[in-house]
């Protein structure tokens, strides 16, 4: 079986962006790369040999020094994403803090928050239908903008309990850090299946055609970090990068979609799958009477 890791094995902050059999060619991509990119290749051969380039950005440093002044930038917004936008900001701050709790150490960051893409997640999610499928649409919006330098799946998973809660007050997903008992649902279990997928269909969305290669070099699996393995037969990877993007975009939302409706069934509140989600404004509404 050729498997070869997403991640460098030596260090997980850098990831793959290039590949090819000849040496020149990887001389020639790695000229091409900035000041602020550093970069590691492997050499791998199971079919033919070929070579990897992993690449990181240079910088970052831990989330709680990012300077978060998102005044300026919620300013700009309409009213009603800006309200959303500002709750949204609050969520991902307390997920921080409540990790650096935990893990008893600083996040790292590779990039700054990008206060000015948030809005577009909003804009961009269709708000009609039930609460499970508006839920799912947004927390899928989300972690495709990628608008966060950390924690945007759990911060999905935030937002859909926060949206679905001003429904059912009573809707709150248990708390995956817990251990379960032996008579308990394993929430952690079940919660990581889907963050495990959804990252599977994120990397395959934005590297199909670096995928392609891959398999054609005898590649049958890509190993993120965490363990999160990658079966290469399972995806159609032969497309152009634009239909990827939008084939995957689908299946993505179509998998948070799923994810709302399982778990306010998971949670005792089955009432929700039913239940008309809230509109925007409505949403933006009841966060206003909130403050």
């Amino acid at each position: 079986m050729g498997r070869v890791h997403y991640h460098h094995p030596g260090d997980k902050q850098f990831s793959i962006d290039f590949v090819n059999p000849e040496p020149e060619r990887i001389v020639s991509q790695l000229i091409k790369y900035g000041s602020d990119v550093a970069v590691k290749v492997n050499r791998y051969s199971f079919d033919e040999q070929f070579y990897v380039v992993y690449t990181s950005r240079v910088g970052g440093g831990p989330v709680n020094e990012i300077e978060l002044n998102p005044d300026e930038a919620l300013a700009e917004m309409d009213s009603d994403n800006g309200v959303i936008v500002a709750r949204l900001l609050e969520i991902y701050r307390a997920l921080i803090s409540e990790n650096e709790a935990q893990e008893e150490e600083p996040v790292e960051a590779y990039k700054d928050v990008d206060i000015e893409a948030l809005p577009d997640v909003l804009d961009k999610t269709r708000w009609e239908g039930t609460a499970t499928e508006v839920a799912g649409r947004l927390a899928s919006n989300l972690i495709l903008k990628h608008a966060l330098p950390n924690a945007n799946h759990r911060t999905a998973i935030a937002l859909i309990q926060f949206y679905l809660s001003q429904i059912d007050p009573s809707f709150s997903l248990p708390e995956t850090k817990v251990q379960a008992d032996p008579e308990t649902y394993d929430w952690r279990e079940w919660v990581n299946e889907y963050i495990n997928e959804s990252k599977r269909l994120l990397t395959v969305r934005r590297k199909n055609v670096l995928f392609r290669h891959l398999r054609e070099f005898g590649v049958t699996t890509l190993e993120r970090k965490h363990g999160v393995e990658i079966d290469l037969e399972r995806y159609e990877l032969d497309m152009y990068p634009s239909e990827a993007k939008r084939v995957y975009a689908e299946a993505h939302e179509d998998l948070w979609v799923e994810f709302a409706a399982e778990a306010v069934e998971r949670a005792g509140n089955p009432n929700l799958q039913s239940a008309v989600g809230p509109s925007k404004s409505e949403f933006a509404e009841w966060i206003r009477q909130l403050s």
